[in-house]
C-alpha cells in the first residue's frame, strides 16, 4: 500500500521532468548558441551605453580539451549604464544564479544571470572605485568542436 501511495507522485515527477526537458531544448551547436548570444547581446546593447568589444571564440581555459565556447565583452566608463540591464535580462528569461553578496568587494558589485532554456550566461560587473564603469560579459556553455 505504501509503495502505491509513493509511486504516483514519483511518476508525476518523472513526467514533469521529461516534459520540461522536451519543451526547453538548448541550442544543439556552438553556432546556434553563438547566434542566440549575439541576438541577446544586441538587445542589451541597444538599451544601454555599452560599447561592444570584438567577439571571440578563443579558448578561455574553462572548457575541457576538444570543446570551445563563444563569449563577448562590452564595457562603458559610465557607471550608471547598468541601469535597467538586470531588469532587461530578467525579462529576457535570465535568472540570477549568484548572490551578489558572495562576489562583492568594496569597489564592485557583480550579478550573474543564466537563461535555463538557452544555457547562456551574462555577468554584469559595476565598478565604483577610482575608475567607475560597467563590464558585461556574455558566454555560451562549452560545446564539442568537431
Amino acid at each position: 500500500m505504501r509503495a502505491r501511495r509513493h509511486g504516483f507522485p514519483a511518476v508525476l515527477l518523472c513526467v514533469a521532468a521529461m516534459t520540461a526537458c522536451a519543451t526547453a531544448p538548448a541550442p544543439a551547436t556552438l553556432e546556434e548558441a553563438a547566434r542566440q548570444l549575439d541576438t541577446d547581446a544586441g538587445t542589451l546593447l541597444t538599451a544601454s551605453e555599452l560599447h561592444l568589444s570584438p567577439a571571440s571564440q578563443e579558448p578561455d581555459g574553462s572548457c575541457v580539451p576538444g570543446q570551445a565556447r563563444r563569449y563577448f565583452r562590452a564595457e562603458s566608463d559610465v557607471a550608471d549604464a547598468s541601469a535597467g540591464l538586470l531588469e532587461r535580462l530578467r525579462a529576457m528569461g535570465y535568472d540570477q544564479v549568484v548572490d551578489d553578496l558572495d562576489l562583492r568587494d568594496e569597489e564592485q558589485d557583480v550579478a550573474v544571470l543564466r537563461n535555463p532554456r538557452t544555457r547562456l550566461t551574462f555577468e554584469l560587473t559595476v565598478l565604483s572605485g577610482e575608475q567607475p564603469g560597467v563590464l558585461l560579459v556574455g558566454r555560451t556553455t562549452c560545446y564539442a568542436t568537431g
